[in-house]
């Protein structure tokens, strides 16, 4: 008699859906001779599977599991035996009664296999532009609801024909239920459709129009995986200029797509790491250096030392690279780029464009031709951008993560991030600049994608339609919204009309709880949050903090001293207003001497600067700033670098491109205490810098002296707080620390003090981490406390309670 038959109901959670897991399941219950079935549902992938090898099922179901698949839990009840017939694959359930959740798994670049076809002249789907399969293709961005199946996708219009049916219902295929599975008699289509014309070419053609436009010197809209992206010969200098004063009218760079990590080596420095996250099948953008005479146009990416590069994602961007040209269509062997711009499809400010007939009214005076599909994208998702820190020597290197990330969106959304336990719905809308939602669902935060600034009307309804998206694919609806303290904020406005209770949580504070939220931190942490400008629970301006932070709220230890803003956003965007105030601060009634030694009354005329330093003198003409950022901003001015600020960060960024290694020395600074709390005073490292600019010093040595000051000083305030309040944890965080350098020299210096450094690995720095943080810090509380008293809770003067 053989052996007793066991039996086993299994609830798979995580990233399961789309991902080829029931195809894997099918397989290895036929390979253990086990019967029973598999299901998606809404709540994750179910499996009742008996036999009497079930435990060896058990054992090999996580560790053999697709790659693409993310597996966050897997519950298991024994059953008596039920007498299965066979194994099958079961068509999905949606369980909306339980309000059940699965997590749903972020778009993905065609895969080697796909590719391999496309480019095979013998294969039924060679040269078509929507070739994927089970281990890759669009995801996020075309699905309506869950379960991912293809009535909930925007592929639901095409009818499959008889031979993909046949991949698909076909569990040892490997398009099996890859719902935007397709050829060419069934599926999507492709047409080029030149600028002001109603009609154009389709298919093949439409890709060779295109291509032969690119090649031409012409501008391209290009419709991707999660909008459309304007394309232009990157080594075309004409073509980048045009594209730069048709689009952006700034310095902000523009990323580029080349066929391969080859390609992108003719032109850049490419680590191992790097050249792993280029080929990755999330296919970022990633942040490279330079090579010297690298020989593109220097308007693709000015006064930068860094160019954004990624590979291509879809088939239709392998096309533009390796589609045949003209009647004998014979094979591509050498790209028809070296390097292809390409830049969000929009308007200034807006978000991407997703949609065709959108495409053709915005983008008809930037491009010259349009090379469009018809298959719909309902969740527009822009590239997302990462920069692979260096190696920090420390004993810890575990909390250093080599990845840091300047926007998270496609690829990554919606990724979630794993929480310690369960805990109630929130929702934490963000700020204002590279505004992200998140929201918690059970003992997971889930990041939106990057939405963009909120500064109008079309970023506020992406924000809502991508919102209601989540809401509804993790069937969450939080009664409880954190928003930002600033008053003018979009987001905070957005908050404040909402039928649901409020808590304010300040601006720096979230930045420090987005680092506790990765990092699962519970208890107090040291938070260093530098950025431009952020609200702060006195009315100023904040930016360059200490805090001493924990679940239930924070107290500000030590700040920058406050320096006027003259002309408060003027300020901003022309930093050398702000470097008039740190002059004045540094050096007093003889600022006017100052001014005019390093060249300001040369440079904007004596009558300017002397009504930008009446300006600076009266309050409420000049809000009060503590910003790391706008000491940045001063210093770049200061130093001749960067006066303007064409996007934000353009005046730090140009100074960071100045730092050298090898330099280790600084400059003085005054620590100013009282009662326990310190005021950082850079008169005295401004001082010298500008006695170094008048002994003719390099500039490339004066940004690296002053940006080893910086991380001297985080050195000496943080070890100065661990020794007053006994914590070993110090939490950077801030827009200010996508500066790699002083990043990686402050975390070395720290853990050489013995701290244990968190950094933010899994969401940006900058303000794209914000909602993570609010969403966390107030689910914790929600945790403990319950619900705020009344409708909003805004926090106190300098400390938020329980501080």
């Amino acid at each position: 008699m053989g052996a007793m038959a066991e039996r086993a109901h299994i609830i798979v959670k995580g990233v399961v859906q789309g991902v080829g897991f029931r195809p894997y399941v099918f397989t290895l219950a036929e390979a253990l001779q086990l019967k029973g079935y598999v299901t998606n549902t809404s709540e994750g992938v179910i499996i009742d599977v008996e036999g009497a090898r079930v435990p060896e099922f058990l054992g090999r179901l996580t560790p053999e599991a697709p790659p693409l698949s993310r597996i966050t839990d897997v519950v298991v009840t024994n059953l008596p035996p039920h007498g299965y017939p066979d194994f099958g694959i079961r068509e999905s359930i949606d369980g909306k009664a339980n309000l059940p959740f699965t997590l749903v798994s972020p778009d993905v670049s065609v895969c080697d296999d796909c590719l391999k076809e496309l480019l095979s002249p013998v294969d039924r789907r060679y040269l078509y532009p929507f070739i994927n399969c089970t281990n890759c293709g669009p995801r996020y961005s075309i699905t309506r609801s869950v379960p991912y199946d293809r009535p909930n996708t925007t592929m639901a219009p095409f009818a499959m024909c008889p031979e993909c049916r046949q991949e698909y219902e076909n569990p040892r295929d490997r398009r099996f239920h890859a719902q935007p599975n397709a050829c060419p008699a069934c599926g999507p289509r492709v047409e080029f459709r030149p600028r002001s014309s109603e009609s154009g070419l389709e298919g093949r053609h439409a890709i060779e129009e295109a291509v032969a436009i690119l090649r031409q010197g012409g501008i391209v809209a290009v419709k991707g995986l999660g909008g459309f992206h304007i394309a232009c010969d990157a080594r075309n200098d004409e073509a980048v200029k045009r594209l730069r004063e048709r689009k952006r009218k700034s310095n902000k760079p523009f990323a580029v797509m080349t066929a391969s990590v080859d390609a992108a080596a003719q032109f850049s420095i490419i680590s191992e790491r790097e050249k792993d996250m280029l080929r990755s099948n999330r296919r970022p953008v990633v942040l490279l250096a330079k090579k010297a005479g690298h020989g593109l146009p220097e308007a693709v990416s000015p006064n930068n030392r860094f160019i954004g590069v990624m590979l291509p994602y879809t088939p239709l961007h392998y096309l533009l690279f390796f589609h045949p040209l003209g009647a004998s269509g014979s094979e591509v062997t050498m790209p028809h780029f070296q390097a292809l711009v390409m830049t969000s499809g929009n308007l200034s400010e807006e978000p991407i464009v997703r949609d065709n007939d959108e495409a053709l009214q915005k983008l008809s005076d930037i491009a010259d031709g349009f090379l469009l599909h018809d298959r719909d994208i309902f969740m527009r998702v822009d590239d997302s951008v990462v920069r692979v820190r260096d190696q920090v020597n420390s004993e810890r290197p575990s909390q250093n993560s080599e990845l840091s990330f300047l926007r998270r969106s496609r690829g990554y959304a919606p990724d979630p991030i794993e929480l310690p336990d369960e805990g109630p719905d929130v929702l934490g809308c963000g700020a204002d600049l590279t505004n992200t939602f998140t929201i918690t669902k059970g003992r997971f935060a889930i990041p939106g994608q990057h939405i963009g600034d909120m500064e109008n009307y079309e970023t506020l309804k992406f924000f809502e339609e991508s919102l209601a998206n989540i809401k509804t694919v993790y069937r969450s609806e939080p009664a409880i919204i954190a928003h930002d303290l600033h008053p003018g904020y979009l987001s905070t406005r957005w908050a404040r009309e909402q039928e649901a209770r409020l808590y304010g949580i300040q601006h720096h504070y979230a930045h420090i709880g987005s680092v506790m939220a990765e990092h699962g931190l519970t208890g107090k942490v040291i938070g260093v949050a530098f950025d431009g400008t952020g609200y702060g629970t006195d009315g100023n301006l904040w930016g360059g903090e200490f805090l001493v932070a924990h679940l239930d709220g924070f107290e500000r230890a030590g700040q920058f001293k406050y320096i006027p803003l003259p002309g408060g956003e003027s300020a901003i965007r022309e930093p050398w207003r702000t470097a008039i105030s740190l002059v004045i601060q540094a050096s007093g009634e003889k600022a006017g001497d100052v001014l005019e030694r390093i060249g300001f009354m040369e440079r904007y005329g004596e009558d300017r600067v002397s009504q930008v330093m009446k300006v600076a003198a009266t309050a409420e003409l000049a809000p009060l700033a503590s910003g790391a950022g706008r000491l940045f901003d001063a210093a770049s001015a200061i130093l001749g670098v960067c006066d303007r600020n064409t996007f934000e960060g353009e005046a730090a960024m140009a100074l960071e491109a100045l730092t050298r290694e090898g330099i280790e020395e600084e400059y003085p600074v005054e620590l100013d205490a009282e009662n326990g709390y310190t005021v950082v005073n850079f008169g005295p490292s401004i001082a010298c810098m500008i006695t170094d600019m008048g002994h003719a010093l390099a500039r490339e040595v004066i940004s690296t002296r002053f940006h080893n000051t910086l991380a001297s000083v985080v050195r000496r305030m943080v070890l100065d707080l661990s020794e007053r309040y006994g914590i070993r944890s110090a939490a950077l965080s801030g827009g200010t620390f996508q500066n790699l350098y002083l990043l990686n020299r402050t975390v070395k210096a720290l853990s050489a003090g013995g701290m244990n450094v968190y950094t933010n690995r899994k969401v940006p720095c900058n303000d794209g981490g914000i909602s993570l943080g609010q969403a966390y810090l107030v689910r914790e509380r929600l945790k403990k406390a319950g619900p705020p008293p009344g409708r909003t809770f805004e926090g106190g003067p300098r400390t938020e309670p329980g501080a």
